[in-house]
């Protein structure tokens, strides 16, 4: 394994290219209504009238320049690696606290989401209100094939090869020789497989998203309401909301380069899987718009899609979503934070399971995506848990 030097980037997109963004948007055609009317439009997809709000918003409200200076408050890095015939250009941001104790620590995003995802909560984790709470060096890498982190060619690129690279990028290029990490979505699925792959140096995790197998022998009738809840948000999820998974598992490249293609598909498809998986009442329509730029300024749609194909093999195999198998087991002290709109939840029973499960908090709001629609409850979980059990071994 060998990684190049760090290269300081300044992410900037060329106006024009940013006009033709926002002149193919208004060139779509775009109906005057819905395909049929449904008295449950968000189960057949995206609301015709979200969707609209959503567009007419981009075209009119929506501030490249703002985009662009929010990036910008961050140090942004690229840095080549190369490991027996792959290669990739990884993309991350790297802000590090003032504090001499500072906790590093890597956050993982998934998909449809972006590095950006994690822009609200920088900065009170980097520096804290007082000293009393615990301060991080915040890392936060764009998985392969999102945003300016390139895919490796190979055909057949695991979680298990990025969790490698994400290790590597702590310890070999920014010399953190233990850290914590933070995953939802498929940065849970990865930072699972660094938990089980390098305990000594990923010494405490936290996850919003855990899908773990149910203990033999538990009542189901002694779940909290909140755990109830979570199974209850899980199966409706895989009975209505798994069409995109199916798709992006077995073609991924034409979805991929048919959505990667329209400003339009990229915020209609987007748009309903932040909305459907986030809570409904705390949803921002900028961060919807600010992710579909991202995704279509970077061109980054079409190689975003292809871990649903690649990383599936390699959980039917090795199955890091069932670690009570003994596979992906996690060695080190973790915690979970259950939010009421994630899709991917379990009860703390099946979870503890699988490792030694330090920390378990419920909340009354939130969903999928807690770094942006509960930046500040994100915060505290983080800060609580690490600042209690974070310990360089």
């Amino acid at each position: 394994m060998a990684f190049g030097t760090p290269k300081s980037v300044e992410v900037k997109y060329d106006l024009a290219v940013v006009q033709n963004m926002l002149t193919l948007l208004k060139a779509a055609p775009f109906p005057d209504r819905a395909p049929i009317d449904s008295a449950t439009p968000w189960e057949l997809g995206i609301d015709y009238a979200y969707l609209k709000s959503l567009k007419t918003r981009f075209e009119t409200e929506w501030d490249y320049s703002a985009l662009e200076k929010k990036i910008g408050r961050f140090d942004n890095y690229l840095v080549h690696y190369e490991h027996e015939g792959d290669s990739l250009d990884l993309h991350y941001v790297h802000v590090k606290s003032p504090r001499s104790d500072a906790i590093p620590i890597i956050l993982l995003h998934g998909w449809p989401g972006t590095f950006f995802d994690f822009h609200k909560v920088v900065e009170p984790l980097v520096n804290p209100p007082n000293n009393n709470l615990p301060a991080f060096h915040v890392v936060i890498p764009s998985l392969p094939g999102y945003f300016l982190s390139t895919l490796p060619r190979r055909d057949g690129w695991s979680i298990a090869d990025t969790a490698g690279v994400f290790n590597g990028l702590m310890t070999s290029v920014l010399g953190y020789a233990t850290y914590s990490g933070q995953g939802g979505d498929w940065g849970s699925m990865i930072l699972r497989v660094m938990g089980s792959l390098f305990p000594e140096s990923l010494t405490a995790m936290h996850f919003n998203m855990f899908i773990a197998p149910s203990v033999p022998g538990v009542d189901p009738s002694s779940y909290s309401a909140a755990e109830k809840r979570a199974l209850a948000r899980r199966n409706e999820f895989r009975k209505g909301g798994m069409g995109y998974f199916a798709i992006q598992n077995t073609k991924p490249f034409t979805i991929g380069l048919a959505i990667a293609s329209s400003p339009l598909a990229i915020l209609a498809y987007i748009g309903e899987k932040i909305y459907s998986w986030s809570d409904p009442s705390l949803v921002d329509q900028q961060d919807i718009l600010d992710t579909v730029a991202l995704y279509f300024l970077s061109g980054s749609f079409a190689t975003s899609v292809v871990i649903y194909n690649q990383a599936p093999d390699t959980c039917d195999k090795e199955r890091p979503d069932l670690g009570i198998s003994g596979k992906w087991l996690l060695k080190n002290k973790f915690g979970f934070s259950s939010f009421p709109f994630e899709l991917g939840g379990s009860p703390k029973v099946d979870i503890a399971a699988v490792g030694p499960l330090v920390y378990y908090k419920e909340h009354s709001k939130g969903g999928h995506f807690p770094a942006l629609d509960c930046p500040k409850e994100y915060v505290e979980d983080l800060q609580e848990l690490l600042g209690e059990h974070w310990s360089r071994l």
